[in-house]
């Protein structure tokens, strides 16, 4: 694994690394090498981009160390990563496959942070650039391996694997039965998600209700939250910041139900969330806060209640409607987890991904 030093959401390096050229070492068994990185926030387009920039050369500069390789398989975004993986894998002579966990830059001109024309044009250029040059496209959902079959340059290399997680790591655990309905959110806080319609809906929310919502994760809308949450009013929300992620099976337990949300965008109606699969696997039932592809699922499976995106009182309405039956919850949680273990599992991405890989020989 070839990655930088870990600086993120806060954009410093985190102990006991520092910034240096490269870093060789070993983790579960795996080699990882660690190469320099401009340290930025997770806010600020300028700031980000030139994280991205120095990763990507970085990268480039330090593939030696990182040996021989039959497949080098990058994620995007950032396309900038993507984009050096050319260089990269032509170096090893090795085959590449970029995998397409959002449509870049289509995602940022939607959310308003990509804006001038040369810039979006730069960066469509360089996003055909990249699928031109794979020898496989990976995607986790059906819109997104929509949008790529209608492309020239990725027509007949996509691939679709699903999102995945493992249910060992996230296990079942039977369902509080007393005290006040607790609703988890964990995952970023960021501009895509739109968190800020679950802060709206707890303003809704009746006093008698006793519905507590906890947010587990930070990102680029965090601090705004966080000021709101400071002013006062929202006496049933609590905001943890961003936690280690072994600590997030341990919130699923002690929780009643997971909400999941997306903004109001065309382009989100393809994603899938990873951290669906996540409260899946916990047997928690899913409040889903989006439209497309996810809320199909949620209904498919019987995991979860579903409301339009973006509609805070639609969202208090459903938390309230599924504290007041935990019974309910109960069996939604169920039907989850056993969606998971049938089509989501780990086990079943890992053969999928082995497959691939094997066939480019």
């Amino acid at each position: 694994m070839h990655t930088g030093f870990p600086h993120y959401p806060d954009g410093v390096i985190q102990p006991p690394y520092r910034n240096r050229p490269w870093l060789t070492e070993e983790e579960g068994g795996v080699r990882v090498v660690r190469s320099a990185v401009y340290p930025a926030p997770n806010r600020g387009f300028g700031r980000r981009i030139a994280n991205h920039v120095s990763f990507a050369l970085s990268a480039v500069a330090t593939a030696r160390a990182t040996g021989p390789a039959d497949a080098v398989i990058v994620e995007t975004p950032p396309l900038l990563l993507a984009g050096s993986s050319i260089a990269y894998s032509r170096a090893k002579a090795a085959a590449l496959v970029v995998n397409v966990s959002d449509m870049w830059p289509d995602s940022a001109v939607a959310l308003g942070t990509l804006r001038r024309p040369r810039m979006v044009s730069v960066a469509r250029c360089l996003e055909h650039a990249c699928y031109r040059a794979a020898d496989a496209i990976v995607c986790p959902t059906r819109g997104i391996e929509t949008a790529l079959g209608e492309l020239d340059e990725a027509r007949g290399k996509v691939h679709r694997i699903p999102p995945s997680v493992d249910p060992e790591l996230f296990p079942a655990s039977p369902p509080r039965r007393n005290g006040a309905f607790r609703v988890l959110y964990a995952g970023t806080v960021g501009m895509s998600q739109g968190v800020g319609t679950l802060m709206d809906a707890a303003e809704l929310l009746d006093r008698n209700a006793e519905i507590e919502i906890v947010i587990a994760g930070d990102g680029a809308e965090g601090p705004e939250l966080r000021r709101r949450l400071a002013q006062g009013g929202l006496h049933n929300v609590t905001m943890l910041g961003r936690v280690p992620h072994e600590r997030i099976p341990q919130l699923y337990a002690d929780a009643d139900a997971a909400v999941v949300l997306l903004r109001d965008k065309p382009l989100f109606e393809g994603a899938l969330p990873t951290k669906m699969f996540e409260a899946m696997s916990a047997a928690r039932p899913l409040v889903l806060s989006a439209a497309g592809e996810a809320a199909m699922l949620v209904e498919e499976a019987s995991c979860g209640v579903v409301v339009p995106p973006e509609r805070p009182s639609e969202l208090a309405a459903a938390l309230t409607d599924l504290a007041g039956d935990r019974m309910r919850a109960g069996l939604l949680g169920e039907a989850g987890r056993e969606a998971v273990v049938e089509a989501f599992s780990r086990e079943r991405a890992f053969d999928r991904w082995y497959g691939l890989l094997t066939s480019l020989g």
